[in-house]
């Protein structure tokens, strides 16, 4: 009965997706006006952390803001990583876009040191498989706001060898402001790692103050795969 069980979710996750992806555009941040009555997301994974385990994590929720729908991070000492699951191939999909605003940065950050790095906002694009709800053998990209680095930087994540760091803004002076991204995420990826990337399982948020011990606030919004 339970492989039955996780026969049909996979069936219904498939379907799901063949829906939403007509016209070429995937949405990752599309809410139902029920979320947006209660400001809570549903379809969406909690992680512990892809570098170390955030002792103390915080829910995002769903805030209609300057004419935007966001996912929202309110972070104080803590953190927030936040996966939504996706079944899509990545040489189809190969544009990733989204917009972000953070509240401030986070000066005391050490982003190439493990344990050390905080982000004001990262979006995550996690390629691979998963089994029984878990990825394995997977690889991630992870577009982040710098605090110390310089925008443009590139660099492997400093305690996982499959996880790639790709800044696209640094710095206070943007802080405060909706700024908005499109990346070929298929071409980082074959940049990054050398080879075809696997099927794209994930694509998140991640927000995280534990090391710096700050408070932050950062807005999601309009997040997108699209085709071109």
């Amino acid at each position: 009965m339970q492989r039955f069980i996780l026969l049909l979710l996979t069936l219904f996750v498939y379907l799901s997706v063949a829906d939403a992806t007509q016209g070429g555009v995937f949405p990752i941040t599309e809410f139902s006006s029920e979320e947006l009555d209660q400001g809570i997301v549903n379809g969406w994974e909690l992680k512990k952390g892809f570098c170390r385990r955030i002792k103390y994590r915080t829910k995002p929720s769903i805030m209609e803001i300057d004419n935007r729908k966001t996912l929202y991070a309110n972070v104080n000492d803590s953190g927030v990583i936040a996966l939504k699951p996706v079944k899509l191939p990545p040489l189809e999909y190969k544009f990733l876009k989204w917009e972000w605003k953070v509240s401030k940065i986070l000066p005391n950050s050490i982003e190439k040191e493990k344990g050390a790095d905080d982000y004001p906002a990262s979006i995550c694009i996690v390629y691979g498989k998963t089994l029984f709800g878990m990825p394995y053998r997977y690889r991630a990209l992870i577009y982040v706001f710098g605090n110390n680095i310089q925008k443009g930087e590139r660099f492997a994540n400093p305690c996982k060898k499959n996880a790639r760091m790709i800044v696209v803004e640094s710095g206070k002076e943007n802080v405060n402001r909706w700024l908005n991204y499109k990346v070929n995420h298929y071409s980082d990826y074959i940049q990054e790692f050398g080879q075809e990337p696997g099927e794209i399982i994930y694509v998140g948020i991640q927000t995280n103050t534990d090391r710096t011990h700050e408070k932050i606030e950062t807005w999601y919004a309009n997040i997108f795969l699209e085709t071109e």
